[in-house]
Parts: C-alpha cells; sequence; structure tokens
C-alpha cells in the first residue's frame, strides 16, 4: 500500500471533518484534530492529559510545542504505520515550525467562498456529548436528541461574528502555511461547492 500522510486544509465550513472521516474508511488510515487528540488525551487521565486539562480550565490555548507533542506521539501508534489524515492542523506557521517532526504526501485543500462557509456554518449545529456536527438544513433543531443522547446545541463560534473572525484568521494565518507547502509541491486544490460524494471524488482523483 501507498504511504498517505495527507493533511486536510480548507476554511471553516468547507467539509474537512466529513471528508476526513470518508478517506479513513476508503484508505484505512486514521483520521484525527488536533482538538480531538487533546480531548482524548485528557480523557485518559494521564499525567500529560491532566496538565492539559488544567491549561484548558484555565481557558488559555494549549501551546504548539504541547500540540506537537501530542501529535508526535499519535503517529508512533502502529495504525499510522500506512499513513494517516490530519483535519486542519497546523493552522499557522508557528504550529507548521513545531510540525518538524514529519513530512506530508499530500496537502489537499478544499475550496469553497466566504459567502458559502457563512451560510454553511450559520446553520451548523453540534452534540453537546458526542461533538457530531449536523446542520438545521437537514431538519436538525436546537434542542433536539442527537443518536448518543446528548443535544444540539450552536456552539458560540459557530455564530455569525465568530465565523467571520475563524474565516479571517484562516485567510491571515492558514494560507501562509498553504504557501509553504506550494513550495513543495504537494498541494492540491480541490473544489468544496457539490455534495459530499462530488467532493470526495474529487478528492480521490487528486489521491490517484
Amino acid at each position: 500500500m501507498n504511504l498517505s500522510k495527507i493533511l486536510l486544509m480548507g476554511p471553516q465550513g468547507s467539509g474537512k471533518g466529513t471528508q476526513a472521516e470518508k478517506l479513513s474508511a476508503k484508505l484505512n488510515i486514521p483520521s484525527f484534530a488536533m482538538g480531538q487528540l487533546i480531548r482524548d488525551e485528557v480523557a485518559t487521565g494521564s499525567e500529560n492529559g491532566k496538565k492539559l486539562e488544567a491549561i484548558i480550565n484555565q481557558g488559555i490555548l494549549v501551546s504548539d510545542e504541547d500540540a506537537a507533542h501530542l501529535l508526535k506521539l499519535r503517529l508512533q501508534k502502529p495504525d499510522t504505520q500506512n499513513g494517516y489524515i490530519l483535519d486542519g492542523y497546523p493552522r499557522n506557521l508557528l504550529q507548521l515550525a513545531a510540525f518538524d517532526f514529519d513530512t506530508p504526501t499530500h496537502v489537499i485543500v478544499i475550496d469553497i467562498p466566504r459567502e458559502e462557509s457563512l451560510k454553511r456554518l450559520g446553520g451548523r449545529l453540534t452534540c453537546s456529548v458526542c461533538g457530531k456536527v449536523g446542520s438545521v438544513n437537514n431538519g436538525i433543531r436546537i434542542g433536539d436528541f442527537c443518536s448518543c443522547g446528548g443535544k444540539w446545541i450552536q456552539r458560540e463560534d459557530d455564530k455569525p461574528e465568530a465565523i467571520n473572525r475563524r474565516l479571517e484568521i484562516y485567510e491571515n494565518d492558514t494560507a501562509p502555511v498553504i504557501a509553504e507547502y506550494e513550495k513543495k509541491g504537494i498541494v492540491h486544490h480541490v473544489d468544496g461547492i457539490g455534495n459530499q460524494d462530488e467532493v470526495f471524488d474529487r478528492i480521490k482523483k487528486v489521491l490517484n
């Protein structure tokens, strides 16, 4: 099997998480996002997990060094021997500098216009328990129950002002990361407009 170390990039609402899951199933390699890695480590109750939990409880962002260390440990697990899919990391040049222990084979950027991000995220809901993402466009309402038993909520960072701030961060901080990977010739841009299967077909063509 070809080694596939894939970074999935794209603005908020581009569908990175969904496409990461589909790719993971297709290629039989794990997919993870930094936020999930941090939550998983906290859940273990390890010394490192307790340290991260204390940082988070103070409302402080986990440092780029701590995040990179966590990722390094995750990449040492046996299920990554054929590769992995990293969703939305590194987000800025400092994180890119900290991610000096591995090199991706592909950087796939799912492109959508800003107005599409606003449209998609404006209706986005998140399960309060399992973190699954849904949308009012699919008939879900705030307060409805998720299949896990949790309730669907709208996160503060899915409100319009917050969405605009996050898109500005992507344009100002993440675009330079993509530019650095462009120099290595491993960046592939994919049109993110269309349904999930259409976008997935475009990603598969890039990987082939």
